[in-house]
């Protein structure tokens, strides 16, 4: 049967594990290669894909592509992108929360009721930032008239803004750096007045491309993918490597990956991670590997440390600084075959910063990982996530 047939008897296209809707924006055909840009709107629980105007050509590559990035296929709407607007403070209190959530004015129903699960909303904070801080994705909608939950609401004891929805943040700028690294759309030439609207496809282009020359983060491959808290021109470092057993895909998982791991992990458990987190310990300028924290501008609840190489004597002192400073967590990814070593050095230290620590093999982590999204797949299947 011809492919383009056989295509044509599947429109439907099952993504895996974190969902995408991808529009087509241009394709051009050279006569040895396909290329193929997708402008990549955001992650969902299925889409569909109608590849029938396609060349054979253009099919074959594009199913090889997809192949590669996903597993599963099904059918989906569309998911629109929404340009959040407010003040610092209120940003502030949101993703504060326990879960963030957002509150719209009665004024704003009839743009409510067009919001769906699974939008991508942007956060625009108003002077004097006046720019992108953020972005996520709706995890529900609802309508609380008795919650009071930013300050001006308090202060009148009042419901201000009834029509809320829930936020899983995707990346957020710390709040300490909302002045200088936050993401200028002046140039749009937007009503910043209307604090709930939808982002134009050509403004959606042009931001998402600042986004990612911005904090190098390519939003087709790692939006929703380790760390919540984002900073500009993250390197990407190739240190130690892990070479895992067979639970795990891929043989070999290097410092980076196992950062990115953790981190997502963390985010899939509603805390705010960040990767490389600054401490000032007299003599190292290392930072810690990963911290998962409860506020956005709160100190780390638990501390990770990844050592595949052994060296395990700077790691704990960065940890015992954390425990110290901020009571903090400590805990330690390292193979095995060091286990012994970790715990002598352990031994030396105090009773309490003693029971505190915990110590992981890189397997056990990916293992939870897996699992990790594995029940967050299954509970978007079933619409309860």
């Amino acid at each position: 049967m011809h492919i383009l047939e056989k295509v044509t008897q599947l429109n439907q296209v099952r993504l895996s594990h974190g969902i995408y809707m991808i529009h087509m924006e241009e394709a051009l055909m050279t006569t040895k290669s396909v290329l193929i840009h997708f402008k990549l709107t955001s992650r969902i629980s299925s889409t569909r894909f109608n590849l029938s105007i396609f060349s054979d050509k253009i099919v074959f590559n594009s199913l090889f592509f997809i192949s590669k990035k996903f597993k599963k296929f099904n059918m989906m709407k569309s998911i629109k992108n929404w340009l959040v607007i407010g003040i610092p403070k209120n940003w502030l209190t949101a993703l504060s929360q326990p879960v963030p959530i957002w509150g719209l004015r009665k004024t704003y129903e009839h743009e409510f009721q067009f919001l769906n699960v699974g939008d991508i909303v942007w956060f625009y904070a108003t002077s004097p930032i006046k720019g992108v801080i953020g972005l996520g994705v709706v995890r529900d909608r609802y309508i609380d008239n008795r919650n009071l939950v930013w300050e001006e609401e308090l202060s009148k004891k009042e419901v201000i803004w009834p029509l809320r929805f829930r936020i899983q943040v995707l990346k957020v700028i710390i709040p300490e750096h909302w002045n200088t690294d936050n993401i200028d759309i002046s140039d749009f030439n937007l009503f910043l007045q209307r604090g709930f609207q939808i982002l134009k496809d050509e403004h959606l282009t042009i931001l998402i491309k600042r986004f990612e020359n911005t904090f190098g983060i390519f939003i087709s491959e790692d939006i929703y993918t380790g760390a919540t808290i984002t900073q500009p021109l993250v390197v990407k470092e190739k240190l130690q490597v892990y070479k895992g057993k067979k639970i795990i895909e891929e043989p070999h998982i290097n410092h980076r990956k196992l950062q990115e791991i953790l981190a997502e992990i963390g985010k899939l458990q509603f805390y705010h991670t960040q990767i490389e987190y600054p401490i000032d310990l007299p003599g190292e300028s290392k930072n810690i590997d990963v911290v998962w924290k409860r506020e956005l501008s709160g100190v780390p609840t638990i501390a990770f440390e990844i050592e595949l190489s052994g060296g395990i004597e700077r790691a704990i002192s960065r940890l015992k600084f954390a425990y110290m400073q901020w009571n903090s967590r400590p805990r330690v990814v390292i193979p095995q075959k060091f286990f012994k070593k970790v715990n002598n050095v352990i031994a030396t230290e105090g009773r309490n910063f003693s029971q505190q620590f915990k110590m992981y093999e890189p397997d056990l982590i990916i293992q939870l990982f897996n699992k990790k999204r594995e029940l967050k797949t299954l509970e978007q299947n079933l619409g309860i996530y």
